[in-house]
């Protein structure tokens, strides 16, 4: 039989499924189009893959690019220091893929040496034109064709003292070929924890091997442009709002993933900077990795403070910066194995993110369900990523799409916010007129009670009196409601704009000093959330009486600022005065011992206050008096809460 408990958690539970069902289904749509992904990416029967040293190309049609994958024959030509005796012996190596780990005449191969590397391509008997694409190797090589020097990248040397590193991605033109070519890659590497040909080699016509690169070109200046004004537009938000923390970290994560797109693929940035070191291309690669997880935590965890615990905030800081550290202090050969140690760390950290957003959103949370799809995005691309750079699969480098998508979402979310506040604007608009019509009722009613006193003449004068009186009663009454707030019985926000304004002027005048102090209840969400709103209101009653009982000045002004968030006016006020005034604030709500069992703080309902002091002069405003209460209300909010912290602008003798 089912009682009321029961159908309420029921109730609960259908709730729960229903608001799941649609992000499940996101990540549902996600997955799949991941194994799609890596179902491309993987091969398929119809492309030719290398087997044995051997690409036979004759049945394929060159209709695009082909990558030279599969088993290339691999000769190991550094002997010095491996114990490999001298010999053209040859085994079969994969590539794309790192020689390291391979078994050569019975003994491992180190990631440093130097090899060559042999495929024999069979083409159709064609009049083209081919050419052969290189991204990057480990570290550097040069090519031969049919035993003929093509081109170079870096210096090749088996000695370590002559090899030297190289990224520069490349197009070799091979001009017309006749039905077999065979290709040489000599290979060096004493720079890096890996050599080889560790990335895909792309062949074709030479049409449309250019074609495909300025595809790529196209495809990385535009997720670089996109990002990189995002940035800069998130930065411009920060540097116009009180409140714009997420902006900041958010900028600065675009930017940091806007570095990273040049200094992979097709590595722009020696474009910018010719001189750029190998050694410092490598760190500002890695950098940007292990600095843009840290950054795109602290973003998400300033939209969801109650979500994701500050602890792990720290944790997931404090060890990034270990590895940074590792990064600007060691060579290339000592930080590139840190990678794997931090890929399965930011794969955990994601998990994590995923877990808080998923929780945002069973609570409903605003913007929750955008931003855990458009996660979900970026962590999918991030997976590609690393199983790219693993050599798992070869689809290249898709975070930026993954960081295009995720700030795609972030705009439309932010379109909706707008579109609810125009909505706002409009029923704000609507209940104005409505006003504007009742007041030209109310004119109309007074025009129609001048005539009935000229129709009555005899008792003109008591008509005029008690009209006067009840217009007069009347104005006094809409004057005390428009600028008392209705809830807690205190001044508004209307009254203590006015208020300030003109003990601004009046403290302009004496040259004397004026303080504000902000109050803010804290995590009264969880205190409306645990009690209902009729007792978040009783509550909110009960503070503003225990603020307006701790001034007794009648200069003194106290205000609700909005929602949770009081306002002290205290003119003629030093910055020691008023942060005497705000303790004792502090400790009256506290000492109110209002149960607030949901804080994960204090088991009773505290304030978090900020204090601003400064003596006006004409250049300023009392809007700056203000932002900087409430930047040292957020401060004490940081440090702890239930604390009062102040920002003294300009202190009086």
């Amino acid at each position: 039989m089912l009682n009321r408990e029961n159908l309420e958690d029921l109730r609960k539970e259908h709730t729960i499924k229903t608001r799941l069902w649609p992000i499940v289904k996101s990540g549902l749509i996600l997955i799949i189009l991941a194994f799609q992904i890596v179902s491309c990416s993987s091969g398929t029967p119809k492309k030719p893959i290398a087997r044995n040293g051997i690409l036979d190309l004759r049945d394929h049609e060159l209709i695009s690019h082909l990558r030279l994958d599969g088993e290339w024959r691999f000769v190991w030509r550094d002997t010095s220091t491996t114990g490999i005796a001298s010999s053209d012996d040859h085994i079969n190596i994969q590539v794309p893929d790192s020689w390291k780990g391979y078994r050569y005449n019975g003994v491992k191969l180190p990631g440093h040496g130097a090899g060559s590397y042999f495929l024999t391509i069979l083409i159709p008997e064609r009049s083209e034109s081919y050419a052969i694409k290189f991204s990057t190797a480990g570290t550097a090589y040069n090519l031969f064709v049919n035993e003929d020097l093509v081109g170079s990248v870096g210096i090749y040397s088996v000695d370590s003292s002559m090899s030297r590193p190289l990224y520069e991605p490349k197009i070799f033109n091979l001009g017309p070929l006749s039905n077999q070519l065979t290709l040489r890659v000599d290979v060096s590497n004493y720079d890096h924890r890996l050599g080889g040909l560790w990335e895909s080699i792309t062949f074709g016509t030479t049409e449309e091997i250019y074609q495909y690169r300025e595809k790529q070109v196209a495809m990385a200046l535009f997720m670089f442009g996109t990002i990189f004004v995002m940035g800069i537009y998130h930065l411009g938000v920060f540097s116009l709002s009180t409140r714009g923390t997420p902006a900041l970290y958010f900028g600065i994560f675009c930017l940091i993933i806007g570095l990273r797109t040049l200094t992979t693929g097709e590595i722009f940035i020696h474009q910018i900077w010719p001189s750029l070191s190998w050694q410092m291309l490598i760190k500002l690669e890695y950098l940007t990795f292990f600095t843009g997880i840290p950054i795109f935590f602290l973003f998400v965890r300033q939209q969801f403070p109650d979500e994701l615990n500050v602890r792990v905030s720290q944790a997931v800081v404090g060890i990034s910066s270990l590895f940074v550290l590792l990064v600007l202090f060691t060579w290339v050969d000592t930080f590139s194995a840190s990678l794997t140690y931090f890929q399965p760390l930011s794969l955990i950290i994601m998990l994590y993110v995923i877990y808080g957003l998923v929780l945002a959103f069973i609570r409903g949370e605003e913007g929750s369900t955008m931003v855990l799809v458009g996660f979900l995005t970026l962590v999918i691309t991030f997976m590609n990523d690393m199983l790219y750079v693993a050599n798992v699969l070869h689809t290249g480098h898709l975070i930026s799409l993954g960081l295009l998508i995720f700030i795609l979402t972030q705009a439309f979310l932010i379109s909706i916010r707008f579109s609810k506040a125009y909505s706002t604007i409009e029923l704000q608009r609507t209940k104005l007129e409505r006003t504007n019509t009742a007041y030209q009722d109310e004119i109309e009613s007074r025009k129609s009670a001048e005539q009935e006193v000229l129709q009555h003449k005899e008792n003109l004068e008591e008509l005029v009196e008690d009209r006067t009186a009840e217009l007069q009663i009347a104005n006094k009454r809409l004057e005390e409601l428009s600028r008392v707030d209705g809830l807690t019985g205190i001044a508004n926000r209307r009254r203590l704009d006015e208020e300030l304004d003109r003990e601004w002027k009046r403290m302009l005048r004496e040259k004397r000093p004026l303080s504000v102090v902000l109050c803010d209840i804290d995590h009264f969400k969880l205190y409306n959330d645990t009690y209902g709103h009729q007792g978040g209101d009783e509550c909110l009653i009960r503070v503003a009486t225990a603020i307006k009982d701790s001034v007794n000045r009648p200069g003194d002004l106290t205000a609700r600022y909005g929602g949770e968030e009081f306002c002290l006016v205290l003119p003629e006020t030093s910055g020691m005065g008023a942060m005497k005034i705000a303790e004792l604030v502090r400790k009256n709500v506290f000492e109110l011992n209002m149960e607030h069992k949901s804080s994960p703080m204090a088991e009773v309902v505290t304030l978090s206050l900020g204090v601003a002091t400064l003596i006006p002069d004409i250049g300023s405003h009392p809007s700056v008096l203000l932002e900087a209460a409430d930047r040292a209300l957020y401060q004490a909010k940081g440090n702890g809460r239930n604390r009062v912290e102040q920002n003294l602008i300009e202190e009086s003798d």
